[in-house]
Formats: C-alpha cells, sequence, structure tokens
C-alpha cells in the first residue's frame, strides 16, 4: 500500500519531542512490511540539504492559501525516500520548529503542499496517516477530495489542539465556518480512523478531564477510535551494545550494571555506596511529567530512605530553579543536568536502579520503555500509556510499580515497595529486571497493529 506519512518532525531531520522519535521509526518499520511509505515534513532553516544528503525534485510549484498562493519546494532524500517541503518564508527562514506565532498559517501551508506535491509526482497514496494537530489540515482537505485515500489521524497529545480564530477557515477552503476553528477537532471527524499512543489513553481521552474539550467528538467515533502503543529502537537501546554506557550487559549476565551505577555516582560526584539504591528522571522540567510531584517529594525521599536522586531535563524555569536548589541543600543525595544530553541520559538509564515517572498524563510515554531495556525499573503514576506498558509489581510478577493518586503520599509508598523488594528481596528484583529487559516495544510489533488497520480501510 502507499501510505503517506505526515509529521512536523521526525528523526533523524528534526527531534523535538517524542513524535520525532514515532515519525522516524514507524515510517522505516512499515517499510519492513512491504508498504511504500513516503514520510513527509517541513525543510527548516535549521536542516542543511547537503549535509542530509537530499536532492530537489520539484522547484517552486504553486500551492493555494485562501486567496492567494504560494511557492514551495520539494526535497527528498534518496536513501529513504523520504520528503520535506520547503517554503522560504514559512520554513525556509525559521530555525525553529515551533513557537513562531503563525504556525496555524504554516502548517496548513505544509499540509496543502504536500498533497500537491504528490499529485505532481503522480505519485496516489492509499492512505494519508496524520500525526497532531500540525498535519490535521491534511485530513480535513483530503476527505473533501472525490475517490479519497483511507484517512488516519493520530492524537500524540491532547493538550495541543490548533485553535485558530473563526476568520482562520478559509485556510480549509471554508468560506461560511462559523466560530474558532480547531484543526484537530476537523480531523478527528473527517477521519477513518482515529488512534493514539496507547489503548489506555484512547480509553481516558474519552472522559472531559484528559480530552481538553473534545471528549463528546471522541466517543462519537466509537471503535475507530483505537490505541496502538508506541514503540523504541531496541537495536539503539540494547545495553548489551549500547557504546554510551561504560560496560554492557544483558538478560544473560548484569554484572555490567553495577559497573554503570558506580559510573554514574563518579560522573555526578555523589558518594559510590552499591547498598543505596539510586532513582533516575530523565524528562522535560515539566507539570504535566510530575515534576512538581518529585520536588515535593525530594525532603521525605532524603531523611527517610538511603535513595540517590540523579535527574536530567529543562523546561520550566521555576522547576530548574527548585531542582538546582534540592541539590544545593543535599548535595550527597541529588544530582541534575540541567539541558539534554543523549549519552549522559543512557548513563543515567544503565546506572539508575529505579526511573521515575509520575506524570500528570501521560499519552504513551517512551521513557519508561527504555528504562525497562535497561534493567531499570520504572516507577509511574497509573496514567495512559505507562498502564499499558508497566505491569504492577507490588506481590511480584510485574516489570515496575504504579501509583494511583497525583500525590506525594502515593509515590512515596509506590518508592518504599520498590525499595523493600531492592533491599530485602533480590531474587524477586533480579527475576523483575529479567521481565522488564525482555519486555518486547520493538516497533514490528507496533507496526503489525498499523498494518492491520490500513488493511481494515483498504476493504471499506
Amino acid at each position: 500500500m502507499r501510505i503517506l506519512f505526515l509529521a512536523a518532525e521526525a528523526v533523524p531531520y528534526v527531534k523535538v519531542g517524542g513524535l520525532g522519535d514515532v515519525a522516524g521509526a514507524l515510517p522505516q518499520a512499515l517499510r519492513c512490511l512491504g508498504h511504500d511509505v513516503r514520510l513527509m515534513m517541513p525543510r527548516y532553516g535549521l536542516l542543511d540539504a547537503k549535509k542530509l544528503g537530499l536532492v530537489k525534485v520539484l522547484d517552486n510549484f504553486p500551492v493555494q492559501m485562501d486567496w492567494r498562493h504560494e511557492e514551495c519546494q520539494l526535497w527528498k532524500n534518496p536513501k529513504t525516500d523520504d520528503r520535506l517541503i520547503e517554503n522560504q518564508y514559512f520554513f525556509g527562514s525559521r530555525f525553529q520548529v515551533y513557537g513562531c506565532g503563525d504556525e496555524i498559517e504554516q502548517f496548513v501551508l505544509f499540509c496543502r503542499a504536500a498533497l500537491e506535491a504528490c499529485r505532481l509526482e503522480g505519485w496516489v497514496p492509499d492512505v494519508v496517516h496524520a500525526n497532531d494537530w500540525h498535519t490535521a489540515a491534511a485530513i480535513r482537505l483530503a476527505w473533501a477530495a472525490p475517490k479519497r485515500p483511507g484517512l488516519v489521524f493520530t492524537i500524540h497529545n491532547m493538550a495541543h489542539q490548533g485553535n485558530q480564530r473563526p476568520d482562520g477557515w478559509p485556510l480549509l477552503g471554508v468560506y461560511d465556518g462559523r466560530g474558532p476553528m480547531n484543526l484537530m477537532e476537523q480531523a478527528i471527524y473527517c477521519a477513518d480512523k482515529v488512534t493514539t499512543v496507547s489503548p489506555n489513553y484512547a480509553h481516558e481521552i474519552r472522559r472531559p478531564e484528559f480530552s481538553f474539550g473534545l471528549d463528546g467528538i471522541l466517543r462519537s467515533k466509537g471503535d475507530n477510535l483505537v490505541g496502538i502503543v508506541n514503540g523504541i529502537d531496541t537495536d539503539s537501546y540494547n545495553p548489551a551494545t549500547d557504546p554510551a554506557i561504560v560496560a554492557n550487559y544483558s538478560d544473560k549476565n548484569l554484572e555490567g550494571k553495577s559497573v554503570c551505577k558506580r559510573a554514574l555516582l563518579k560522573r555526578f560526584h555523589l558518594p559510590v555506596e552499591d547498598g543505596a539504591p539510586v532513582i533516575g528522571v530523565v524528562s522535560r522540567l515539566d507539570f504535566q511529567k510530575g515534576m512538581d510531584l518529585v520536588i515535593q517529594a525530594v525532603y521525605d525521599i532524603v531523611n527517610y530512605s538511603d535513595f540517590k536522586l540523579v535527574i536530567l531535563g529543562s523546561g520550566n524555569h521555576d522547576l530548574e530553579n527548585l531542582v538546582n536548589k534540592a541539590v544545593e541543600t543535599y548535595p550527597d543525595r541529588v544530582a541534575c543536568y540541567i539541558g539534554f544530553n543523549g549519552a549522559l541520559a543512557r548513563t543515567i538509564y544503565a546506572g539508575s536502579d529505579m526511573f521515575l515517572m509520575p506524570s500528570l498524563f501521560e499519552p504513551c510515554g517512551l521513557s519508561q520503555m527504555i528504562a525497562m531495556r535497561y534493567g531499570t525499573l520504572p516507577i509511574v503514576r497509573a496514567t495512559g500509556g505507562l498502564v499499558d506498558t508497566v505491569a504492577e509489581n507490588a506481590e511480584g510478577g510485574g516489570t515496575g510499580y504504579r501509583f494511583y493518586g497525583y500525590s506525594v503520599e502515593d509515590l512515596l509508598t509506590a518508592l518504599g515497595k520498590a525499595q523493600e523488594h531492592y533491599v530485602y528481596c533480590p531474587d524477586l528484583w533480579y527475576r523483575t529486571q529479567l521481565r522488564a529487559m525482555r519486555s518486547d516495544f520493538s516497533w514490528e510489533r507496533s507496526a503489525h497493529e498499523y498494518d492491520k488497520l490500513y488493511r481494515e480501510l483498504a476493504v471499506k
């Protein structure tokens, strides 16, 4: 099948969040199943065509926008068949992905240009698969076309929907629309299938507290709203071969993990005490990620346990300041790196005993899956994809630890259970590590589920 896969970001071109990982990996996994997949994204000014090996295949083709037209260019990666859309004003002159102030117009142009480029190349997709509000306009535009393709819209985060004032409707070719325009709402309405990045999140967003106002239209989709868990790159995130960690190990021999733990403690200038468990956090410092709970719990973690806490991340300036203050207050127990460092993140995944992820909401989450791959047991709040990927280990038989209430007390209870198993039940802890490391979070698994969904559309 011919699948047009649209995203605002994708590895290896540009990555801002988890969407970049998904858009970089899922098309390749689908190609391995025999599909003709064209990943299409904008060519931002920060993307060097020469370094990326891009070649221009269409130059200055017109794209109709409300009462005017814009000229765009189409670039191709010959190695992957990926396509990148460029417009000098909306993309080429900009060196950031989001936050330019005119994003609605910017991404509607991208969607129009992507569909027009397919027409000009004579490549007719069987399925258009759009991701989040940035590419939602493509679903609405393709829906109105004769002999339209199957339409799949994936929601990665309900919090961002592409809202536009009432005069934005002509961007979609609608001249009598009333009220504010919501691009995500339009895509949900028009899509044949709406997916989100975990089954539990697909249930949660049917409720007002998770839907940001779209629960009604989401409930109306019935069985056409489904959840498919994201995957991770299990070749890259492999403790047996990862060159970024000081000692490799596997589920057959975990000895290298203790070496990684000592290296992590030395890297952050924390006392090297093998008996004390280390909690790792690799996260955006944001209230959605539950970082306020982590800060509130630091006093109890430090004063009523032997835990050491290592945090890597950036984001909200107030939370960054509070993390730095915790490090200053407890320099032998808490350490941090404000910013992002990919190699250091892997050092934390490999060297920690536990991985804390107390999210307020979490559509899927990738960090907990990466942590499990490295034998680091996640402690998560039971929300969204964290429920689908982390099996409760309170009585053994799981892959990590869950807590339910969004409270410091519930978080500390889960930490206490994990500490009890770590200290007093080493055999149980070891068996849990092995189950976690052997969990299947490959993109191959996810791709098969999307393959089934696409084929359902082809039958209609």
